[in-house]
């Protein structure tokens, strides 16, 4: 088993791409810890997965709430090898009719709560000397697309953030690695998704054919958490069916 041994946190792991990971991560050896704000969400992902899965109920917009999860999850299984930055939102509205509290919204959960939460993790992978970071992007991090200005730069930034801590903390041995999905089958995409003719339009995007399933991404943070990617740092691995092929 791949991650045999390791200790995973996941944010928004009680659900779509994160319950994915969750699974994966869980049947290749690892312990997880996930986190989000629905109580019963989690608790029925833990119960699902079954295997050595800490449910931590909390709001990675608070800085406690971090606080507890880092603490929850070393107490639980004494050391945090991976993180797995999942958690986020998606709205959208033209620049010039964007609230000032949407676009703040939009950073705080997209950006900076993975900002708070890698500072925290940060020091006890020093400690290590080693570590790993996955960062849950988007295809919206590499291209522009109209509408979605501020999602469009939370998730530049994150891949700006992810170069950052690879050139920055590559030396001590921790990894930072950043996904970028095309448009995956979510419950955050659900209802933008049963708009038949916005989805026949826009396959036409994506040569491979068909949208994308959590399973698809869960795959890729497997391989950049597993020793097999101990080479690959500060990349942004899109995954998108060849959207950004052309």
């Amino acid at each position: 088993m791949r991650l045999e041994g390791k200790t995973v946190i996941i944010t928004g792991g009680g659900s779509g791409i994160g319950l994915a990971c969750t699974r994966l991560f869980c049947d290749e050896g690892a312990q997880v810890a996930i986190i989000g704000r629905r109580q019963d969400r989690l608790e029925s992902a833990a119960k699902e997965v079954g295997g050595q899965v800490l449910a931590v109920t909390g709001d990675l917009t608070n800085n406690s709430d971090l606080d507890r999860l880092v603490t929850e999850t070393l107490n639980a299984f004494g050391k945090i090898d991976i993180v797995v930055n999942n958690g986020g939102v998606f709205t959208g509205s033209p620049v010039h009719e964007t609230k000032d509290e949407d676009w703040d919204s939009i950073m705080d959960v997209n950006m900076r709560s993975v900002f708070q939460l890698t500072k925290r993790v940060l020091p006890h992978m020093i400690e290590r000397k080693s570590g790993n970071f996955i960062h849950i992007s988007s295809i919206l991090g590499l291209v522009a697309v109209p509408g979605v200005a501020a999602y469009n730069v939370s998730k530049g930034a994150l891949l700006q953030f992810n170069r950052s801590l690879a050139v920055e903390y590559g030396p001590v041995g921790i990894r930072s690695n950043a996904v970028c999905p095309g448009l995956v089958k979510t419950e955050m995409t659900e209802g933008l998704m049963n708009d038949e003719e916005l989805m026949k339009e826009w396959s036409r995007d994506y040569p491979i054919g068909r949208f994308g399933a959590p399973q698809d991404i869960a795959n890729a943070c497997l391989y950049l958490a597993s020793d097999e990617s101990s080479f690959v740092t500060g990349v942004a691995l899109p995954v998108d069916g060849g959207f950004t092929a052309h």
